[in-house]
């Protein structure tokens, strides 16, 4: 793992309607953050997953991840792209 993100596991995704769109088997939020923006790398194997986050612009997304610590983030907009093997969601955080 690299020293500039913290591996977070598995993860569910839900858009906003709250319909589950699928699991990633990992998920890894990236320390160095730019601005407001955070930033997350995602691998799944699932398919519609993978086309529903690239296809994010500017959408609601949250993220519930499944390992023990059990983050979640909300995003109050989120948009996705290829990056090699994964997919990068990058977006502003509902203010708490």
């Amino acid at each position: 793992m690299q020293s500039n993100a913290d591996g977070l596991g598995g993860a569910r995704f839900f858009d906003e309607n709250k319909q589950d769109r699928g699991w990633a088997k990992q998920v890894t939020r990236r320390a160095q953050s730019i601005g407001r923006l955070t930033i997350l790398d995602v691998v799944t194997t699932e398919p519609s997953l993978a086309s529903f986050l690239t296809s994010l612009d500017k959408g609601i997304l949250r993220v519930q991840c499944t390992d023990l610590a059990g983050a979640s983030y909300a995003f109050a907009w989120a948009s996705g792209y290829e990056n090699g093997s994964q997919i990068r969601i990058q977006g502003v955080l509902v203010d708490a």
